[in-house]
């Protein structure tokens, strides 16, 4: 199985996890350095026994990948489930090219009224409750009579899934890139990037094409190899002779900010596109694999990246790099590509795959309030960040990390502050806090019992009636206090939720809920 299939599953795993989940991977075969990269970031991960019979002959290369029929593998996934006493999970999420409606109705059988994510790229049967393919220029009628009626098709480039830190920092990212642009500064930093295994090694094919650009041009080379790249020793040897300007990077934590830095990238034509294209960066697509001609094909017909052709170790690279990569490293034609890219993702599509998922459990589930911890603080601030959040805050600004942490440690520790997350079954769904109002008190009611409140609904859960929800929780929990909302003008919206939670105007912008009000209402009425 390819590390893309891996990275975007743990993507998807990380993104739960922060919501309350705990993950198992369950697979045949893994490189034991995927293996061991999910177990670090904190998840299960469960190996298949290597048996079972011969692959059918139609199933081709991917049957052979598997090492086992469909039947067998889910059969087998089964087994483990029950003999570890697993219970129905709230997901079962299915990647890979060899596994379809066939695996998928043998597991569903095990796990009935389960929720079903299948993620695919290649329009496949499917009898899952969502899909996810983010193929650019597709739309789900490629998956009509492939999927049972009221499956949820989310189709197209802006359901990649990427880390959340992609979208936080996608809009200092942008600024910098036009900023560099405006200055009319050429690439100085090339990333290569052919994937986490590239057998091939068209990584060090592309480093001896680029190396005289480098040497003529000034560049950096900064070449990034994932755990399972075979080709090691010879990438130290390379690194030897090219000396400071060859940069290798395995192991990125920091991924997003790393793409950041660089100002062109010729890499593999796989879902690392995407990460690329959220940050705007200047691509080269490099097909190394069948299944990525598409994705080199339809970027380049959008004007979004360059097509790099089809890897042949045969062709000279130094003469490929003059024709495809030189042309490239003028500030204007970086621009060029950079304001399309930026167009096709925003890096919310995990938000959106887990809305899809489970946003009828959100709906239908029990809603609790649960203090907050500093644990919570990156997916407080994957909120935070997201547009529709920041519209209509006091502060429109999306908060750096740092300031972000500095915030959220001195909300936790002041005694003036009853901060919480509302969780539904479990899972983080929204935030919702009291503090110390510095608003004037409503007229005849005391200012010393008033504070002021504050709530955020998780994006992918919109809808849902986490706030309603949320802030009768808030009011059951402090039923002595005055609580005041302040609510900017076009907000629509939340004029009409805390209008629901009994909350009435008394200032053009702020409204209040009172216990005391309400009881003698309620005895009124």
């Amino acid at each position: 199985m390819g590390t893309g299939h891996v990275m975007r599953c743990l993507t998807l795993a990380d993104a739960l996890a922060r919501r309350g989940f705990r993950a198992t991977f369950v697979s045949r075969t893994l490189h034991p350095g995927l293996a061991d990269l999910l177990r670090r970031a904190g998840h299960d991960v469960h190996l298949l026994p290597a048996d079972g019979p011969a692959p059918l002959p139609e199933q081709g290369d991917y049957g052979l990948w598997l090492g086992t029929t469909q039947a067998h593998d889910a059969e087998a996934t089964c087994a483990w489930a029950r003999a570890t006493d697993l219970g129905a999970p709230a997901l079962l999420v299915v990647d890979h090219y060899g596994l379809d409606r066939e695996w998928e109705e043998i597991v569903r059988a095990e796990f009935p009224g389960v929720a079903m994510l299948c993620i695919d790229d290649l329009d496949r049967p499917h009898v899952g409750d969502v899909v996810v393919d983010s193929t650019l220029s597709k739309s789900a009628d490629a998956y009509r009579g492939r999927v049972p009626d009221g499956c949820t098709c989310l189709v197209g480039a802006e359901f990649a899934l990427l880390r959340p830190d992609f979208a936080e920092l996608r809009p200092q990212t942008l600024a910098a890139r036009d900023a560099a642009y405006a200055q009319g500064r050429p690439a100085r930093h090339v990333l290569i990037n052919m994937g986490g295994a590239d057998q091939p090694d068209a990584t060090g094919w592309v480093i001896d094409g680029l190396a005289p650009l480098a040497q003529a041009h000034g560049l950096t080379l900064h070449v990034l190899v994932g755990a399972a790249y075979p080709h090691g020793a010879r990438l130290e040897e390379r690194r030897a002779a090219f000396g400071p300007r060859l940069e290798i990077h395995r192991d990125i934590r920091d991924m997003a900010g790393f793409l950041s830095r660089m100002d062109l990238a010729v890499g593999a034509a796989g879902s690392s596109a995407w990460e690329r294209c959220c940050l705007g960066l200047p691509s080269v697509m490099l097909v190394i694999a069948d299944n990525q001609q598409g994705v080199a094909r339809a970027l380049a017909d959008t004007g979004a990246a360059i097509d790099g052709g089809i890897f042949d170790p045969q062709v000279d690279p130094t003469n490929w790099a003059r024709k495809i990569v030189e042309p490239l490293l003028p500030s204007d034609q970086l621009a060029s590509l950079s304001m399309t890219a930026r167009e096709l993702v925003d890096g919310r599509g995990v938000s959106r795959a887990i809305s899809a998922g489970l946003a009828p459990r959100i709906r239908s589930g029990h809603l609790a309030l649960r203090p907050a911890r500093m644990e919570d603080a990156r997916l407080m601030h994957e909120w935070q960040s997201d547009p529709a959040t920041r519209r209509f805050a006091v502060n429109p600004a999306v908060p750096a990390w740092k300031d972000h942490l500095n915030w959220l440690d001195q909300k936790l520790s002041d005694d003036d502050c009853s901060f919480y997350i509302a969780e539904t079954d479990g899972i983080a769904a929204g935030i919702v806090r009291l503090d110390k109002s510095d608003c004037p008190a409503p007229a005849g009611t005391p200012s010393h019992r008033c504070r002021e409140v504050s709530i955020v609904t998780a994006p992918e859960f919109y809808g849902c009636g986490v706030a309603l929800r949320a802030l009768q929780e808030l009011q059951r929990r402090h039923p002595q206090e005055i609580q005041i909302a302040r609510i900017l003008p076009g907000n629509s919206a939340s004029h009409s939720l805390f209008a629901k939670a009994g909350y009435r105007p008394f200032a053009p912008d702020l409204f209040f809920w009172s216990p005391v009000e309400i009881s003698q209402r309620s005895e009124r009425e």
